[in-house]
C-alpha cells in the first residue's frame, strides 16, 4: 500500500450499512488496527499553505486513537475531491520571528520586507564601484 488513503467509496454510509447513503468512505490506515472506512465528516485535512500538502487527522472507529497521517498531493487532491473539511495553518507574525535565529533578525522590527525593487537596486549598487567606494571609505 503505497498510499495512506487506500480507497474512496461514493455508496458508503456508516450509519445505514445495508443501503447506498450520500456519503464517501475513505479507507485510511490506522497505526494500531490497520485498514478502516471513514466518512468526510470523521476525517480532517490540515494543509501547509501552499495547498499541495499537508496532514490528515483522524480518530479510529474501532480502537479510538488519534492518528496524523502526512498527506502528499494526490492524497490532498482526492480528500478535496470529496469534500473533507480543510484547515490552513498560517503561522503568525511572530511566530515567524521568534523561529529566526537572532542574526537573522531584521535590526529594526517595523522594517518592511524586502521587495524585487530592492533587489534590482541592491543589483545595480554592486556593479557601480564609485558607490561601493564611497560606501565603504566614507566618514561616519
Amino acid at each position: 500500500m503505497t498510499s495512506p488513503v487506500v480507497a474512496v467509496n461514493p455508496g458508503f454510509d456508516r450509519r445505514s450499512p445495508d443501503t447506498k447513503g450520500d456519503m464517501a468512505s475513505i479507507r485510511a490506515l490506522c497505526t494500531s488496527c490497520g485498514v478502516v472506512d471513514l466518512s468526510t465528516d470523521e476525517i480532517s485535512l490540515h494543509l501547509h499553505p501552499s495547498g499541495a500538502r499537508g496532514a490528515y487527522r483522524f480518530t479510529c472507529p474501532e480502537c479510538h486513537s488519534d492518528n496524523d497521517r502526512p498527506a502528499n498531493q494526490e492524497t490532498v487532491a482526492l480528500l478535496l475531491a470529496i469534500g473533507v473539511e480543510t484547515f490552513r495553518k498560517r503561522p503568525e507574525p511572530a511566530d515567524v520571528g521568534s523561529a529566526l535565529p537572532p542574526e537573522d533578525r531584521s535590526p529594526d522590527p517595523v522594517a518592511g520586507a524586502l521587495t524585487l525593487d530592492d533587489v534590482i537596486t541592491f543589483h545595480y549598487l554592486l556593479e557601480n564601484d564609485v558607490a561601493i567606494e564611497e560606501l565603504l571609505f566614507s566618514e561616519r
